[in-house]
């Protein structure tokens, strides 16, 4: 079978390195005139590529060699995620003494990436934008199906699990945080979530601190939840009878903390509840404690969950962008960091 050099399709009879669509796809990356009609165009792309490196006097093989190395680090010039300094240097080097070389396996750069693995990993980053570009358009605010095909294309950046070539791997792990840079933006500023947003943030530091609240919006927002309302006067009434009780969720587990709230949801869900009451005439005092730690170690399976049909600027967070952060996790490019809200509920009324 013989392939061609860029893609590594099978072309059948042809005795060309590349397929005719590939090497016009070249001519173009290059910002390179193609020949006159009828001439051979692997030929010219040879010869143009010989006088833009200044490389002269080399046989037939060196000039397909030296071919592969110049459009390998072209390709590798034009990639923005991850650092290739280094590779591009060896490649180099490589091109400078393609007429010492006289067999490709010589070529010291090409044990570390080949072409193919160059020029597909300029295909992802070229789609990785164009998908950043679109959900970064207010056009998809309207349209919720467009916008959860839209994220879910973005999942070749996170399946790395197949992938042995570290160059890729750190280059997607740099997509992966400037993908959530662009979820935070539009769920802090489409959607406000932006307690969500803030904790997401805070877990793309290098090495996040654990986060401690007493006052402030999270407090209010949770407090004015109906649900967490319910939950606390549903253990009161099992805990106060005495006018007083002493409640820890880690020995309780019938009262599961959520939110119905989606900021709050999706920020501290199923957080451990430490709570002290004591009665005061017909309600309560409360000294209220939360704690929650900031990750994402349950796969969810990729349906509707919390994906609201109504609105798409609140459905960023769906079960679909759970699921990448799961991946995030696990590629250490989102970190888990402890979170721990305490606040006293004074006056507070047992609602059925």
């Amino acid at each position: 079978m013989h392939e061609c050099m860029l893609c590594q399709r099978d072309m059948k009879k042809s005795k060309n390195q590349f397929g005719n669509g590939c090497i016009n796809n070249i001519f173009e990356f290059l910002n390179m005139k193609k020949p006159a009609r009828g001439k051979n165009k692997e030929q010219f792309l040879y010869r143009s590529i010989m006088n833009e490196t200044g490389i002269s006097k080399i046989n037939k093989e060196q000039k397909i060699w030296l071919t592969d190395r110049y459009l390998t680090y072209q390709y590798l010039d034009q990639l923005h995620y991850g650092n290739f300094n280094k590779l591009k240097e060896q490649v180099n080097a490589d091109i400078k003494r393609v007429n010492q070389i006289e067999k490709f396996e010589e070529m010291l750069s090409t044990k570390k990436i080949k072409l193919k693995e160059a020029y597909d990993l300029y295909k992802k980053e070229r789609k990785f934008d164009d998908n950043l570009s679109k959900l970064s358009d207010s056009k998809y605010e309207e349209n919720n199906e467009k916008l959860k095909l839209l994220i879910t294309s973005f999942s070749f950046i996170f399946n790395m699990y197949k992938n042995k070539n570290q160059y890729e791997k750190n280059s997607f792990k740099e997509m992966q945080y400037t993908f959530w840079q662009t979820v935070i933006e539009i769920g802090g500023r489409y959607a406000d979530f932006k307690i969500a947003a803030e904790f997401l943030q805070h877990s793309l530091e290098e090495k996040p601190e654990d986060l401690y609240f007493s006052e402030g919006k999270i407090i209010e927002e949770i407090k004015q939840q109906e649900q967490f309302q319910k939950i606390i006067s549903k253990i009161i009434e099992k805990y106060g009878n005495n006018n007083k009780f002493v409640f820890d969720s880690n020995e309780d587990k019938d009262f599961s903390i959520s939110f119905s709230n989606r900021d709050l949801y999706f920020a501290i869900n199923k957080a451990e509840l430490k709570m002290i009451g004591k009665k005061q005439n017909e309600n309560w005092n409360l000294k209220i404690k939360l704690h929650d730690r900031y990750d994402y170690t349950n796969f969810k399976k990729l349906d509707d969950y919390y994906f609201d049909t109504s609105s798409v600027p609140k459905s960023i967070f769906s079960s679909t962008l759970y699921n990448l952060a799961y991946y995030s996790m696990k590629f250490k490019v989102m970190k888990e960091y402890n979170i721990d809200i305490q606040f006293e509920w004074n006056d507070f009324k047992v609602v059925e």
